[in-house]
This record gives C-alpha cells, sequence and structure tokens, in this order.
C-alpha cells in the first residue's frame, strides 16, 4: 500500500519521506523534493555524498542550526544515508524569482506578496540576523527568497532568505571566490565580480557581509521594477556585469517616482555603494527602513480617516495624492476596515462613485472583508441611503466584487438590504441584486431569509409574545421567560417600567458583537418594558451545578482558551464603546450552542445589561462575591454606595474572577463563603490560585496576576487581556506540534504516556491538526512502533481524541496504522483501536 501522503515514497530510518519524482528544484550538489517529516509538508534538500564532502555537508548543518528567525527558511532535521545528506526545512509556496514570470508560465506565482515596505524590511530583518550570528549568505538572489502564505491569506505572506549552500563563517580565513552558475554573476557585488577565481586572504567577514548587502539591494531593485534587473537586461548578463563594476544602475530611472522618492537617495544607492566601506550594514538598512514604514503608516491612516467622512468634494483628488507616496491601500482599520469600506459606509455623495473606482485601479482587493466578514457591498447595503445607492451597487459589481459573498454570521448584501436600508430606491437595489445572483430565499445564520426581515419593516404588528409558563430566572430588576419574536425563540426581560434604566437600554443598543447578547427588539405596555434577547443554552455557573440537578448544563463547551478569547473579545468591544458591563459573573456569562444538532460549535456571550450605563455615569453593580477591591471598599461607605466607582479596570478585575471560576471547576479564586472571599479581596489574597492545575498556572497565572491587580492603575486592559490570550494561543499552538512530534517517535520512551499526559493538561487542542489533516492519533499510528504505542493510543482517545477523524485525504488512525506500521504490537493496537469504537469499515477518500 501506497503511502497516504506520496504515492512513490522513500523513508529514511528516521522518518523523512519524499517523493522520488517530485524534484522542483535543484543546484550545487544536490537536488530539493518536496516531502514529509513528523507528519507535515517539508521541502527536502538532498545532497549526493559522492560529490559533497562530509566536511561540507556538516559545516552547513552547524551553520543554519544557528539562525532562528521568521525571515529565514527553518532547519528541521537532517540525517544521512549511505549515498545521500538529508535536510528538512519548512515548506514555503514558492520562490521569488517566479513572481516575475511571464503571465502563461505555468510556474508563474499568481498569489498575494506583502506591500514593498514590509517586503524591504521582512528581507533586511533577516539578513540582519544572519550577520548577527557572524554568518555571511553568500547567494542571494531572487531563487533564494521563498515566500510562505499563511491562514490569514493577504495578511499573512512572510519572505525567508533560504539556500545557504555558500554561506560561511565571517572569521573563515580564506575563501575561494567562484563564477556562479545560473545567472548568478548578476547578483554579485562589484568586489566579488573583481576576484573572481581569485583566492581571498585574511579576515575578510566586514566586506562579505557588505557584499550580502549589495545583492540584497539588487533585490529591492527588482522587487521595485517588478522583475528587472536594476543594471540591465537579465538576458545579457555580460551587461550587468560590467554597469556593477562601473557603478551605473541605468534601470533605477525605470523605477516608480514615488518609489524613488522613498527609496532611492537614502536607501538603494548607499546599499549599492562601491567601495564597500562605505556602503551601509544590514543593521543601517533596518534602520532606514523603520522611519520610511513610520511615514507610510501615517499616511494610510490619513487615508482611512479621509475616507471615514462624509465631507471633500475633492475626494479623489486627496486620494491620489496620499497613493502617491507609496502607501498600502489595503491597510486596515482595527475592525478590519479598508479604504473601500469606509467610503461605501460613511460617503454619501457622488464623489464616492469615482473614489470607488481610483482604489480598485489602485490596488485595492474589492473582495476584501472585514474582521466580521462583510464586504464593500455589504456596507453599501447597510449603510447608504443616498440616491446614489444603485450607482454605488452597479459599480462595485462591475468592478468585480462578489455579489453573492456572506459575512461570518451566513448574512449576504440582500439582508443587510431588507434589513437595514430605508432608501427610496430600495425595491431597485432589490431587483439588481437579485438579477447579480443573490439568492432571495437563502437563510443568514439566524435562519432567517429576506421576506423575514421585510416583514418586520411592513408589518407595524410584529411583537413580542412572553410564555409565563417558562420564566428563566431573575436579572437586576427585571424578570426572565421563554418567549417569542418574529416566529423565533428568545429570552424576554421584563422590567417595570419605573426600574426601566433608558442609558442600560441605550448601551445594548450599541453593541454589535457575536460575544455579546443581541438585542433584537424593545417593546412597552402599560406596566412593564420588555426585551426580545437571542435565547441561549445555558449560563456558565450550571456548567459546574450536581450531575442530578436538571438545571446542569452538560452539552459541549469549547477549550479554556477558546472560552476567555470570546469573553476578552466581547468585553474589549464593550469598553470600545466607552461602556462599562458592571455585573459581571458567572451567571451573566451565556452559552449558546449552534443551531445545527450535528455540530459542536459553541459561541460564548456576555449578557444582562441592565446595569451597564457609560462610562461617566455611576450606580450599583454585580453581587459582591464578583466586585473588584476599589469597588467593595466604596460599597463599605453607606453615602456612597450610589457610586461605587467602577471603572473599565474593575470589569477586568471579575473577568479575571470569571477566569478563575472556570479553572477551579466552580470555585472562587478567593475562597468560599462571601465574607471570606471580601476579606481576601480586599488583602490581596487569592488563596486558591495554587490548588489550579499547575500546567495550566505555567501558562497563565503571569495573566492572571496583572488580571487581579489590587492597584487599578496597574492594572490590565480589556484589549491587554486579548493581546496576551492571543500570545498564550501561539505557545498552546507550539505544545500541539510538540504532541505530534512526540507521537512520531519510533523509539521505547518510557515517559510517553506522562508527557502526553502533560501536554494534554496544559490546554491544548488535542485534535489540532497539521497541514496534511493529521491529528496525534494519526501521527502515533503512522510512526510510533515502540512498546507503549497501545498505552498511547488508549489514553488519546481517553483524553478526548476524535478516534475517527480522517486527514485530507481520508485516512483514520486504523489506515495508517495499517498502512505503515510493521511494529510486533501491530496486531494488538489493531484490536485495541477496534474495540475503542473506531470506524473499521471507513473508506480513503479513493475508496
Amino acid at each position: 500500500m501506497s503511502s497516504p501522503f506520496f504515492p512513490n515514497f522513500a523513508e529514511n530510518s528516521n522518518g523523512i519521506q519524499f517523493d522520488r519524482q517530485d524534484v522542483f528544484g535543484k543546484g550545487g550538489h544536490g537536488s530539493v523534493l518536496r516531502g514529509i517529516f513528523n507528519g507535515q509538508s517539508v521541502a527536502i534538500k538532498r545532497i549526493d555524498m559522492i560529490k559533497g564532502t562530509d566536511q561540507s555537508t556538516d559545516y552547513e548543518f552547524q551553520t543554519l542550526q544557528q539562525l532562528d528567525h521568521p525571515n529565514v527558511v527553518r532547519l528541521l532535521h537532517c540525517e544521512s544515508d549511505d549515498n545521500f545528506r538529508y535536510y528538512a526545512f519548512e515548506w514555503c509556496v514558492t520562490s521569488l524569482d517566479k513572481v516575475f514570470l511571464k503571465a502563461d508560465d505555468p510556474r508563474k506565482y499568481h498569489g498575494p506578496m506583502p506591500h514593498h515596505i514590509n517586503s524591504s524590511l521582512q528581507l533586511a530583518s533577516g539578513l540582519e540576523h544572519i550577520h548577527s550570528k557572524n554568518l555571511v549568505h553568500g547567494d542571494i538572489r531572487p531563487k533564494n527568497v521563498l515566500i510562505s502564505v499563511g491562514p490569514a491569506g493577504q495578511d499573512d505572506i512572510t519572505l525567508k532568505w533560504a539556500n545557504f549552500g555558500l554561506t560561511k563563517y565571517g572569521s573563515e580565513s580564506g575563501a575561494k571566490i567562484t563564477s556562479q552558475v545560473g545567472g548568478n554573476d548578476a547578483w554579485l557585488a562589484p568586489e566579488l565580480l573583481l576576484k573572481l577565481g581569485c583566492n581571498v586572504h585574511g579576515n575578510k567577514y566586514q566586506g562579505a557581509v557588505k557584499s550580502d548587502v549589495f545583492a540584497q539591494g539588487l533585490i529591492f531593485g527588482s522587487l521595485f521594477l517588478n522583475g528587472e534587473h536594476l543594471y540591465g537586461s537579465m538576458e545579457n548578463e555580460k551587461e550587468i556585469a560590467e554597469n556593477i563594476m562601473k557603478g551605473n544602475p541605468i534601470n533605477m530611472q525605470k523605477m516608480d517616482r514615488i518609489l524613488r522618492d522613498c527609496y532611492e537617495n537614502d536607501l538603494l544607492k548607499r546599499m549599492l555603494e562601491n567601495d564597500p566601506n562605505k556602503r551601509m550594514t544590514s543593521s543601517e538598512v533596518v534602520g532606514l527602513l523603520k522611519p520610511i514604514k513610520e511615514k507610510l503608516a501615517g499616511k494610510e491612516n490619513e487615508l482611512l480617516q479621509l475616507c471615514s467622512r462624509d465631507s471633500r468634494l475633492d475626494l479623489s483628488i486627496k486620494i491620489k495624492n496620499m497613493i502617491q507616496f507609496g502607501i498600502n491601500v489595503n491597510v486596515k482599520d482595527k475592525d478590519g476596515c479598508n479604504a473601500l469600506h469606509l467610503l461605501c459606509r460613511y460617503y454619501s455623495r457622488y464623489e464616492l462613485i469615482a473614489a470607488m473606482k481610483l482604489l480598485i485601479q489602485s490596488g485595492v482587493d474589492v473582495n476584501s472583508r472585514d474582521y466580521k466578514g462583510l464586504n464593500a457591498l455589504h456596507y453599501v447595503c447597510r449603510y447608504n441611503a443616498s440616491p446614489i445607492l444603485i450607482d454605488a451597487i452597479l459599480k462595485l459589481i462591475e468592478l468585480g466584487i462578489d455579489p453573492k459573498a456572506k459575512t461570518n454570521n451566513g448574512s449576504n448584501a440582500l439582508h443587510y438590504l431588507s434589513q437595514y436600508n430605508p432608501s427610496a430606491d430600495f425595491k431597485n437595489a432589490l431587483q439588481i441584486l437579485i438579477e447579480a445572483g443573490v439568492d432571495v430565499l437563502e437563510n443568514d445564520g439566524e435562519g432567517w431569509n429576506i421576506f423575514y426581515y421585510l416583514h418586520i419593516k411592513n408589518e407595524k404588528n410584529m411583537t413580542i409574545w412572553i410564555d409565563r409558563k417558562a420564566p428563566l430566572g431573575c436579572a437586576g430588576f427585571g424578570q426572565l421567560f421563554k418567549g417569542k419574536y418574529g416566529g423565533r425563540e428568545v429570552a424576554i426581560k421584563r422590567v417595570q417600567l419605573h426600574h426601566v434604566n433608558e442609558r442600560g437600554e441605550e448601551a445594548m443598543r450599541q453593541l454589535d458583537h457575536p460575544n455579546v447578547v443581541k438585542l433584537l427588539r424593545c417593546e412597552s405596555d402599560e406596566d412593564f418594558r420588555m426585551y426580545a434577547l437571542e435565547l441561549c443554552d445555558a449560563s456558565l455557573d450550571q456548567l459546574f451545578l450536581d450531575p442530578k440537578d436538571p438545571q446542569k448544563y452538560d452539552g459541549p463547551m469549547p477549550r479554556n482558551i477558546e472560552v476567555f478569547h470570546q469573553l476578552a473579545s466581547g468585553l474589549e468591544h464593550i469598553h470600545s464603546k466607552q461602556l462599562i458591563h458592571g455585573s459581571i459573573k458567572p451567571q451573566n456569562v451565556l452559552i449558546l450552542k449552534a443551531p445545527n444538532s450535528q455540530s459542536n460549535q459553541v459561541t460564548i456571550k456576555w449578557a444582562d445589561f441592565g446595569l451597564s450605563r457609560h462610562v461617566d455615569q455611576t450606580g450599583s453593580g454585580g453581587t459582591k462575591i464578583w466586585y473588584a477591591p476599589e469597588v467593595l471598599k466604596r460599597s463599605f461607605n453607606k453615602e456612597e454606595t450610589k457610586e461605587l466607582g467602577e471603572t473599565v479596570k474593575s470589569d477586568v478585575f471579575a473577568l479575571g474572577l470569571v477566569f478563575g471560576f472556570l479553572f477551579l471547576k466552580g470555585q472562587h479564586l478567593y475562597g468560599c463563603s462571601e465574607n471570606e472571599i471580601r476579606d481576601n479581596v480586599l488583602e490581596k489574597k487569592p488563596i486558591k490560585m495554587t490548588e489550579i492545575d499547575g500546567e495550566l498556572l505555567e501558562i497563565y497565572e503571569d495573566m492572571l496576576q496583572k488580571m487581579l491587580e489590587d492597584d487599578p492603575s496597574k492594572r490590565m486592559t480589556s484589549t491587554e487581556v486579548v493581546e496576551q490570550l492571543k500570545s498564550i494561543k501561539k505557545i498552546l499552538a507550539g505544545k500541539e506540534e510538540q504532541l505530534r512530534h512526540l507521537c512520531a517517535g519510533r523509539q521505547p520512551q518510557s515517559d510517553l504516556t506522562r508527557e502526553i499526559r502533560n501536554l494534554i493538561r496544559s490546554g491544548i487542542d488535542v485534535n489540532a491538526t497539521d497541514q496534511l489533516g493529521c491529528n496525534a492519533l494519526h501521527i502515533l499510528c503512522h510512526h510510533n512502533s515502540s512498546p507503549n504505542l497501545i498505552d498511547a493510543i488508549k489514553l488519546l482517545v481517553e483524553l478526548g481524541i476524535d478516534k475517527d477523524a480522517k486527514t485530507k485525504e481520508g485516512w483514520n488512525a486504523l489506515h495508517l496504522l495499517c498502512s505503515n506500521n510493521a511494529s510486533p504490537h501491530l496486531g494488538e493496537a489493531i484490536k485495541v483501536l477496534i474495540e475503542l469504537g473506531i470506524d473499521k469499515d471507513a473508506k480513503t477518500n479513493k475508496g
């Protein structure tokens, strides 16, 4: 049976696999092949040991091991057999030279690229790191700049230096400079061209790093000239070499004037200085690029501000002037909006049409989405009720926008148009979108199509219905019931009119975030104000009730890190609206399961804004055991009970308590009884912190301490909590990779199950997969033949791994076990998987 990864694979003793026929590069003494190592895609550089010396290959390995930088290709593994030396490098999609091939060349890279300042700064930072290790790259050319595309696409492009076949220590006493094959002479500094074929003696490190800087300047020029060489035509290498020797970059004048203004005099001329002693260092290149980036960032911010106000008759002229600075026209604000989004939201004058066309012609991605998944058409349909609505929709469709695109919550442009837009041209706009292929019967994430929203608009009798036989509990001065609104099951909060908090109501209207409960409608009768809210499945406190309690929530829950990130993001949104929640506690954290019963997707939401108010307002808050210390102190002063002094920082303290509540499975960080908790909060004694699992505490303790800081001025903000959680996510992702690496081991490891248990205790996603869709169980069954295999399989399943999960090729763990595992424990392992309930009849994608 062939490998699930490659049909013609060869496997070395330590686990590198590759397709012998899939050679996508050659150079020096070896070739580069596609392969896998520990379940992840890699590029394998294979060196012929007959032609290459052990000394040189060992030297290269030692060199590469020193380099650890996001803009330098990472070496993952190195091994040898009788004929070859194998290097497994992280996988990149292509090299820079493929960007500038002709459009009809099948090898051409058509994918996204960073903006020119980001490309330059990434490469400069990588080279500075290489030089900081007292190393010289020595083979700088477009072919050796690789492009890595992360999951975020356009926003996640990384350029990396590769191919250190000629890398040498800077302190090397002598080096032979030889003519380089395949056009490399076009990327040599003048001092190297002068010394071709000559021996260079003495410590030449300083000159050698300056040669790298010159070659990097040539790379920058090639980027700015869309693949042309600064010193001549790539068809005439001799011309290039002669012009380099003369210091005559004949194509500099072809560079866009904007780019020349940014880079030519201060940067390129100093990088391309013929005298190495006068040439910049790699650190100086980085130092000069940073202020250029800051200058461009200022102009990018000006562009976003310009497109955010409907007040300029000279809009297109102003945009054109800003674009001339060489800015990134696709830059986004904190909500993920680019200039086109903002134009479509704020401009109601006819200048909008010309400005949209100008931005798109200047490189704005017409189909770019904000962080909620809205494109420019969604913005037009939601916010633009001006006489130019029809022209704006038509122009966006003409310029290539996808009219059928959906937001993250499943809304198309018709949903927004029918839900929000009161334009007199509404019917014509509706007709245009239908003709463009938008489905009028398509439901959004709430399960509603446009006819529901049209019904709400046109039917004044849409009312809230309360099921008084289905109480959900109390909230502040109100009661909660199940009910219906517009045919949808909702939660109804009913408040006596004299207790209505108008500021709290207005606060809820301002909030639009997936981690904040939605207010759908408000109504009043003679006695009550009624609020129709999203109906959720449970609250966080129900998670830890006694198993026999009928109110206990037994449904799916995200991992702690996901719960924390959702809560922190929701609170950050609340605070961004200059609001305080003021009643943070587990009862006000709601759990919403996805409507599809087959999905385990869960969303965590903040609820109960009956007491929310603007930051400059005052009032009472939630239950005292969830108070921040400054709020507790105020609560003791009877004269000040109406002004508890809560701030956004008080919310952050309470958020830390909720995090602790989850870690401790329903217990409070500061004690058991209300009096004990109050006293310990005031005395700064979170007595139960040490009861948090040690593996978890190691990762989260620093953040918790900053959230529970007694002095509000030293306490984290909600935005800082979000940022620290992102860092923790990266740490956990590293541990998930560590788990897969651990499971790939072939040698007996007595502590394998203990290591697996410890990694999973740290809060990782046991079902996390690599690029090929392999989880830890797949990799364990494919690679591990040690005596610990059986116990490890049992443990992973016990700890929640999906035993029936399939790779991208449709292989489950049983397929992988049978295809590659020849250990003496194979029969027992198969039996264990079947006993654990794996689908023994499952088929791969190929049947």
